[in-house]
């Protein structure tokens, strides 16, 4: 979705706009039919040409395939943009690093200016969560990240933890620009449920969409679950897939927790009349303090819902803009007892929790219009084409 606004939003501006992008569904881990057999697809959309390509679908959280998806899509990707018309600015998000450094190249061989955004601080992240260990993957890996910070004329960093993981490399502060997430305003509040959750009409919904990954701490939900089963009108519902997904299911039938219901991921354009049914969103992380500077795409998508936000999380960037916006309640990590207090804080007083919602609204209102920030986006490359 931030791409595809920043993306119209230089359309907007008068500028031809090529983008370069994978075919292959990485959720179902499959390449739909139409692509089958061809490494390369070329289309005009919405005036926007859109070069899809190959990489290989297997991608899961094992190193090998991680690194053959993210190889194969650099090596096509820089292709496809060798076939498009001479650009004035190339744009490349990370992670991944090899499509970030094969960008990073093609502006050079291309004579043009180069723009990266950093989404994750890879390997930082991958390192400090224990997936990547090999020490020479960590050499190399650190070496690409050298050259595309070295490369890039500008850096866009999506939240204060990964600008100032950037500087850290010693990389000069008027080089790196603050672009975070956002909320599209037209969109959110005021959606109508339209898909029927599987819980009780005036039940309390503490609710989570999104990945059921690594970086979620899902096990706190369900513990905190287990210790709501005594408030019969209050339901936890996880939206979403991921690889954890059916051991998160294993255990709360193991546990029994009729309280708790799983939903399949949905795509992102309903997901606001998935959160129109909730009455308080739940973001809970690792006690790691990797997540300190996290400040995720859900927390946005929270706000633009008008929905009270609990913040399972380290002390750090998303629990100061939940202080700061008034938008909901943050709570140690991985503590289920205490996200149980949470939830049925805002169970008892669901007036209270329906203001933190339209506080956590208005707040990014001000603060994190997407509009707004696409528009910065466009200023950050029209910057760098003069």
């Amino acid at each position: 979705m931030r791409h595809w606004q920043h993306t119209r939003a230089l359309a907007r501006a008068g500028h031809d706009v090529t983008v370069v992008t994978s075919y292959v569904q990485h959720k179902e881990r499959s390449v739909p039919e139409r692509y089958r057999g061809r490494k390369m697809v070329h289309d005009v959309e919405d005036g926007i040409d859109v070069w899809r390509t190959y990489s290989t679908p297997g991608y899961g959280r094992d190193l090998r395939s991680r690194i053959s998806n993210y190889g194969t899509f650099a090596w096509w990707s820089a292709i496809a943009g060798m076939r498009s018309p001479r650009p004035d600015v190339v744009v490349a998000s990370s992670p991944s690093l090899p499509s970030a450094a094969a960008a990073a190249a093609l502006a050079r061989a291309r004579r043009a200016r180069f723009v990266l955004e950093v989404r994750d601080l890879f390997p930082d992240s991958a390192i400090a969560m224990g997936l990547l260990t090999d020490r020479r993957i960590i050499a190399v890996s650190r070496r690409l990240e050298r050259f595309c910070y070295a490369r890039a004329d500008r850096i866009v960093a999506l939240t204060e933890g990964i600008r100032d993981g950037i500087l850290a490399q010693g990389v000069p502060a008027g080089k790196v620009e603050l672009i975070t997430n956002g909320v599209d305003l037209e969109i959110g509040d005021g959606a109508a449920p339209t898909h029927a959750a599987p819980v009780p009409d005036d039940a309390f919904v503490a609710m989570y969409v999104g990945a059921h990954g690594t970086y979620s701490s899902l096990e706190t939900v369900l513990d905190a679950a287990d210790r709501l089963r005594a408030d019969g009108d209050t339901r936890v519902v996880l939206v979403g897939g991921g690889d954890r997904k059916p051991a998160l299911v294993e255990e709360a039938a193991q546990r029994g927790l009729a309280n708790v219901a799983f939903v399949d991921p949905v795509p992102k354009r309903e997901v606001p009349s998935w959160l129109a049914r909730a009455d308080a969103c739940i973001l809970p992380y690792q006690d790691n303090p990797l997540f300190a500077g996290a400040l995720p795409n859900k927390a946005f998508d929270y706000l633009g819902a008008a929905r009270p936000i609990i913040a399972s999380a380290p002390t750090g960037e998303l629990t100061r803009m939940v202080e700061a916006a008034g938008c909901g309640v943050a709570v140690p990590p991985e503590d289920g007892a205490a996200l149980a207090g949470a939830i049925r804080s805002l169970a008892a007083d669901r007036e209270g929790a329906r203001r933190m919602g339209e506080q956590g609204r208005a707040y990014a209102l001000e603060h994190y219009d997407r509009a707004r920030l696409a528009a910065r986006f466009v200023a950050v490359v029209e910057s760098v084409a003069r």
